[in-house]
């Protein structure tokens, strides 16, 4: 159900709406870079103001809270911390989501938040709306802020993959899919439970069984690409499940 209704939120006419504010972000955050001089922090100065700022943007989350909002989320899970600092985060980001989806309650603005209040109401509580926010959020900010860092330097590894950014906009699409596939910016196993007997690689997985699914590895296998381990933008086009699939 709940699916059903995120469907429609994500499509690309109502995504490009956003391409206005996310180009504003981004070129605000590029120009506080070039502000630094020759030596800036890729990582402070626009990965993660911008990772985070796209998903606030997403959300309907006010400008002015998403720089602390966006701090209680990576100090939320920053496994470094002891328990009851992350603890009293935590509480924090969801007092703040508690007041954020009563206001939009009240007043829904054109965010992902008060698309699915004005759409559906009382048919999408208060919990399934923090549910969701949460789940994008947890699993948005971090990824999309390490993926841009993280890209950044395998293509200064690589110059000849580098050089086809500069080569031309028609290049940026696939040097975007490959490095995806590449890094796999989702690389914690995440626990799946088989629902019906399946062979794999010859090893039978039973009705019921756990299994340890690595997105890293899949995207790693020879059966998918020749030369797995390389990041070659110019390789034919594969179905990679740096999104998961489905």
């Amino acid at each position: 159900r709940l699916r059903g209704m995120l469907t429609p939120e994500f499509t690309v006419r109502r995504i490009r709406r956003l391409e206005p504010a996310i180009q504003e972000l981004i070129d605000d955050h590029l120009d506080e870079m070039e502000a630094e001089g020759p030596h800036a922090d890729l990582q402070g100065l626009f990965a993660d103001p911008v990772g985070g700022g796209v998903l606030c943007e997403l959300l309907g989350i006010p400008r002015d809270d998403r720089a602390e909002f966006i701090r209680r989320i990576r100090r939320n899970v920053d496994i470094s911390r002891g328990f009851k600092a992350r603890a009293a985060d935590s509480a924090a980001f969801n007092r703040y989501l508690d007041s954020l989806i009563t206001r939009q309650r009240k007043d829904p603005d054109e965010g992902f938040i008060g698309m699915l209040v004005r759409e559906h109401g009382e048919n999408v509580t208060d919990e399934e709306l923090k549910g969701l926010c949460t789940a994008l959020l947890l699993g948005g900010v971090e990824t999309v802020a390490g993926m841009i860092g993280f890209g950044v330097l395998a293509l200064l590894d690589e110059p000849e993959q580098k050089d086809l950014v500069f080569e031309g906009p028609e290049n940026v699409d696939r040097v975007v899919a490959e490095l995806l596939r590449y890094l796999s910016p989702v690389q914690q196993p995440n626990p799946r439970m088989a629902i019906r007997d399946v062979v794999v690689d010859g090893k039978l997985i039973k009705a019921g069984d756990y299994v340890l699914c690595s997105i890293l590895m899949a995207n790693r296998d020879e059966a998918l690409t020749p030369n797995p381990n390389v990041l070659d933008a110019k390789r034919a086009s594969v179905s990679d499940v740096a999104f998961g699939h489905g």
